[in-house]
């Protein structure tokens, strides 16, 4: 049993995995245009690649590599406690939160921080399976401070998620299991429904997502829209969507969407059913190596897969380093012993280390040259905020070259040009971004360019769409009615004035009033 395993001699190894996983918690770095996520998943990297070269030589010189599950784990259920520390200080109000979410920990949102607690929360088994009570209590004390700040960021995904799991650990240690297995599952039924009333409009709006989801995979259902496929075309859908149902009760309820809020629908959308029917068999060969030979150590690493599995239904967990760590952690835990049969033979040993020591290597070069770039955009950003336009567009102009693909850089690089009234320019780099990237913003952009262009019909054509993706916003129809109003087509400004007039407003903010005033002032 894992608890019964003695403290080792903390090794290199151990050493790499505590900076891993704290790293991907904590970091983040104002050099980065993204501060909150790039900085993590850069620093998870470097140390996963260190950590499979040291890996690699290890094996090519002869020498055993274990996993100390104990150390490990501890480690793991270190770093999420003083995570949650973290998010509660926030609560408390002694530690700022970086966005308009009161308990987001080290990330931009509630759900960053609570996938990775519910990630990690199954490792306090090891905790509360030790032989000593003071553990146990700790053990006890970790996992309070984990739920209660959970619960404390209101992420319902993750109150989902840890209820489960709990759920399940006392199903297995409690008695009158017949009639708990029925208390519990009506327990789990009324907490779904809690957390739909707990964020109605929040819920219907992931509702409408995957109704437009479910239309994209009509459109390609066995082998998918391909990689980046939800960024490059699901606002397109959703616009669709609004074209034929103008009424909809989802109109003051649909924004500027970023994530499907489900992995799984992700993978059907970019893979189709190919891809999920691939994960299934995956899921099911996790589930055959965990039934065949169950331990407690295999079963820590199988409730984490749960508890990510949960999280995934509702939300975007592996966006996170943390949750992938977590996650190739519990398959290792649970796969391990099959993964060492494979090597019995040394010379399908020594060419697996050697094509990933060689991959790692590649991999390095590659990572360190993302990250410089990633570095120089972040400074040419905050040029940008300076308005040093003089040195700023010859750094754009040699970072376009790094990030061709990158939808993010192109949108931004898009946005200056356009601010420097360098309207073909921002065009075509906004038309490039537009083949990787369906966005309202981006939407606005391209419109403005074609209005400065002098082409009203390509100008009325994208504000239009950005009037469809979000119809609950007001500056779409603002510029539509500007551009009517200057080519002199009253039938049309008379018909956007009065849609503006008439809308109901969703967030009565200043900008809202100022538009509904000039156009009744003017009308």
């Amino acid at each position: 049993m894992c608890h019964e395993r003695k403290y080792e001699m903390i090794r290199f190894p151990h050493i790499l995995f505590a900076v891993c996983c704290i790293g991907s918690l904590f970091v983040y770095s104002y050099q980065f245009t993204d501060v909150y996520i790039v900085a993590k998943w850069c620093l998870t990297l470097l140390i996963s690649l260190v950590l499979l070269l040291y890996i690699c030589i290890k094996v090519l010189l002869y020498k055993s590599v274990s996993v100390n599950m104990l150390m490990c784990g501890n480690i793991i259920v270190f770093s999420c406690v003083l995570q949650a520390l973290y998010g509660i200080l926030q609560f408390s109000g002694l530690f700022s939160s970086h966005s308009f979410y009161k308990v987001t920990g080290s990330f931009d949102n509630p759900a960053g921080f609570a996938s990775c607690l519910c990630a990690g929360f199954p490792f306090l088994i090891l905790l509360l399976s030790s032989k000593n009570k003071y553990v146990r209590y700790g053990g006890w004390l970790a996992g309070t401070i984990i739920v209660t700040t959970i619960i404390l960021s209101y992420s319902r995904a993750g109150i989902v998620s840890v209820t489960i799991l709990s759920c399940l650990y006392l199903y297995e240690r409690l008695e009158w299991k017949k009639v708990l297995k029925y208390l519990l599952l009506a327990s789990l039924v009324l907490l779904l429904f809690g957390c739909y009333w707990m964020k109605k409009d929040s819920a219907d709006g992931r509702l409408l997502i995957w109704k437009c989801c479910i239309n994209m995979v009509k459109d390609a259902p066995w082998t998918g829209h391909g990689i980046g496929s939800f960024e490059a075309h699901y606002m397109d859908y959703q616009a669709d969507y609004f074209k034929q149902h103008e009424q909809s009760r989802y109109s003051m309820l649909a924004d500027n969407v970023k994530q499907p809020f489900n992995e799984y629908l992700k993978i059907l959308l970019n893979f189709g059913i190919v891809g999920i029917l691939v994960l299934f068999l995956l899921i099911g060969a996790i589930v055959y190596c965990y039934k065949k030979n169950s331990n407690t150590e295999k079963k820590i690493g199988f409730y984490s897969l749960i508890s990510i599995g949960t999280f995934s239904l509702f939300s975007y967990p592996f966006t996170y380093p943390f949750v992938w760590v977590i996650a190739f952690f519990s398959i290792y835990i649970i796969i391990g012993e099959y993964i060492k049969r494979f090597f019995i033979r040394i010379w399908i040993k020594n060419i697996i280390c050697v094509f990933v020591l060689i991959a790692s290597i590649i991999g390095f070069y590659k990572l360190t040259e993302r990250i410089q770039a990633e570095l120089s955009w972040g400074k040419a950003s905050t040029l940008a905020r300076c308005k040093s336009y003089n040195e700023l567009l010859p750094a754009y102009e040699i970072l376009e070259k790094k990030f061709l693909d990158n939808p993010y850089f192109l949108y931004n690089y898009a946005a200056i040009l356009q601010e420097m009234r360098q309207y073909s320019e921002s065009l075509e780099v906004a038309l490039k971004c537009r083949q990787y990237w369906a966005d309202y913003d981006l939407e606005l952009i391209i419109g403005e360019n074609y209005q400065q262009l002098n082409k009203p019909d390509l100008a009325e054509e994208y504000y239009n769409s950005a009037s469809m993706m979000c119809p609950c916003r007001f500056y779409p129809l603002y510029q539509l009615y500007e551009l009517y109003k200057k080519n002199g087509n009253e039938k049309k400004v008379f018909l956007i004035a009065k849609t503006i007039l008439e809308k109901p407003v969703k967030i009565n903010s200043a900008f809202v009033k100022r538009i509904k005033h000039k156009v009744s002032k003017e009308f």
